[in-house]
């Protein structure tokens, strides 16, 4: 079945030498021309990689990294986890709270923990600079006024107290770079 993008940067799939899609009808997933249009991928690279520095301003707003932005430009979800916020983008929100779900279902974690978890997630939407307003809860559970880093974790984002970063790698026996490399040669990368 070839595959063709559309103008829009849709990927859509005919039925080979018609010209039409296989068997679907016209009107919602399909392009004008009949092709079936696959879903759109969301905008930016595919994981959140990599560590920036940033600061949270006395406007209690965060400045993402760039490379993050076109990800999270339809917005996204703040909360807390383990030391540092989370960020996940709108279309992931939803596996996170099933995630809290099953573990509350296998009783690996409390409902009252799940509520709370719920309750202290707040949507936030990047300003045209990019921009997002971090809440007073979540600045005071994380300590994250003035400097922080905000670190690409592939599905969402972490941001972290620039403080609080720097005790995590210092914590790493001989340190992050010796910790690279030792398990870049125990994986075969």
């Amino acid at each position: 079945m070839p595959c063709r993008w559309e103008e829009s940067g849709v990927l859509s799939h005919e039925v080979e030498g018609s010209g039409t899609p296989s068997g679907a009808p016209i009107g919602a997933g399909t392009t004008a021309s009949g092709a079936v249009a696959a879903p759109a991928r969301p905008a930016g690279p595919r994981f959140f990689t990599g560590s920036f520095e940033h600061s949270v301003d006395d406007k209690s707003r965060l400045v993402l990294p760039a490379p993050f932005r076109p990800r999270l430009a339809d917005g996204a979800y703040l909360g807390p986890l383990d030391g540092c916020l989370g960020l996940w983008p709108d279309d992931q929100i939803e596996a996170v709270f099933a995630r809290w779900d099953d573990a509350v279902g296998l009783g690996m974690v409390s409902e009252e923990a799940a509520e709370a978890f719920v309750a202290s997630t707040f949507p936030v939407q990047p300003d045209s600079q990019g921009r997002i307003v971090v809440h007073k809860s979540l600045r005071a559970f994380a300590d994250v006024a003035g400097p922080v880093v905000v670190v690409g974790a592939r599905h969402r984002v972490g941001v972290w107290s620039r403080d609080q970063w720097d005790r995590r790698m210092e914590a790493i026996p001989d340190g992050p770079d010796a910790a690279l490399r030792q398990a870049a040669r125990d994986l075969k990368l």
